[in-house]
């Protein structure tokens, strides 16, 4: 395996990080020479990078036949949209070193947790905003193949009561006038409004007792998919608390709340849904 890191310049900012784990091809495993790719961005409510979902997220898809990213974008004090240029960038520079780094290009998923399911989700539906093409992306290029969300906030309405940060940011901003006038940051506070056709497959999962960002999130962004016919699949959980990444042992927290046995099957159920999503990718579930 090789580590790659890039340093990604937007016309906004210049501090975010693509790490990639790039499984090198080997003659005594043949027919490994593109695999799927998977672009991981952590939570942490856009004051903080989760390394809870990070790296050992990164590892669990390497193991399961993947090219792994993780993006670690800006926060504050950086301001939207920084972070949703970053999220753009990093897909654009995995697509354009498909060849470089063993990846299929029309098989990049993109998975985020909370605050970074909030920015997996606002670059799968707003790819084609001119505010992007005005920067020079194209929608084709920096869409993802196959979205993935995490307990994400995607919708301020449904959140905006809870503990979430990354809620309270988007409604400190849009109650700003300054801010306000920031791009793309109203499409941004409702995500389901901006599901089109367009928004690639999305696997979703959330527990029923999540209390930072409640399970209408999840719910109402699957209505959005449902009505525009857009593949998805939904799995709710019973009991978890907010942030569980993998839900065992090795992404534990500090308090010891972060280990759910009952949910940890979310991430064999997201690789069976990406090899339904990729028929040809070869994932092992």
């Amino acid at each position: 395996m090789e580590i790659v890191m890039l340093n990604l310049s937007t016309t906004v900012s210049t501090s975010a990080t693509l790490t990639g784990y790039i499984q090198t091809p080997s003659k005594e495993m043949p027919g490994k020479t593109q695999r799927p790719a998977i672009l991981i961005a952590p939570g942490g409510g856009y004051t903080m990078v989760s390394d809870r979902e990070a790296e050992p997220v990164a590892l669990a898809y390497a193991s399961r036949g993947f090219q792994t990213f993780v993006l670690r974008y800006s926060v504050l004090p950086a301001m939207w949209p920084a972070p949703l240029l970053e999220a753009a960038e990093a897909v654009h520079q995995i697509r354009a070193h498909a060849a470089d780094w063993y990846l299929a290009p029309d098989q990049v998923a993109m998975l985020g947790f909370s605050a970074g399911g909030h920015l997996a989700a606002a670059l799968s539906t707003l790819a084609a905003a001119p505010f992007l093409a005005d920067q020079g992306y194209q929608a084709a290029d920096i869409r993802p193949n196959a979205l993935l969300l995490g307990y994400a906030v995607v919708s301020l309405k449904a959140t905006v009561t809870s503990k979430s940060r990354s809620a309270g940011r988007l409604a400190a901003g849009l109650q700003n006038p300054e801010m306000a006038q920031l791009p793309l940051l109203k499409e941004a506070a409702e995500l389901p409004q901006q599901v089109t056709a367009a928004t690639p497959p999305t696997f979703l999962w959330a527990t029923a007792t999540d209390e930072t960002v409640p399970v209408k999130n999840s719910l109402v962004f699957a209505e959005a998919l449902a009505a525009v016919h857009v593949p998805f699949a939904l799995h709710v959980f019973p009991q978890g608390e907010h942030g569980l990444s993998l839900a065992n042992n090795l992404t534990e927290g500090q308090q010891g709340h972060t280990v759910e046995p009952t949910v940890t099957p979310w991430l064999g159920l997201s690789a069976q849904w990406l090899q339904l999503t990729f028929p040809s990718a070869g994932i092992v579930v």
